[in-house]
């Protein structure tokens, strides 16, 4: 789950949650983790952020175009 932050707010900044952060206005944050799980959900539940959905782009392999050259001949 993505969620991006809608306000300022200070929370967890690790699993102990021995230590807070500031998360802002705009920061997406990948809960991957169950103790971000728990600390997004805080956050959807207290108006303060919503799910998104980030699409990556897809890499896609390009094929180089050869041109081939024609043979000139001379005059002369």
């Amino acid at each position: 789950m993505k969620i991006k932050m809608v306000a300022d707010a200070k929370g967890s900044a690790n699993e102990s949650g021995n230590a807070t952060m500031m998360y802002k206005k705009d920061d997406i944050i990948d809960c991957d983790q169950d103790w971000k799980v728990n600390l997004g959900q805080i956050f959807l539940d207290n108006d303060l952020a919503i799910e998104v959905k980030v699409d990556t782009p897809k890499e896609t392999k390009t094929k180089k175009k050869t041109v081939k050259k024609k043979a000139t001949k001379k005059k002369g």
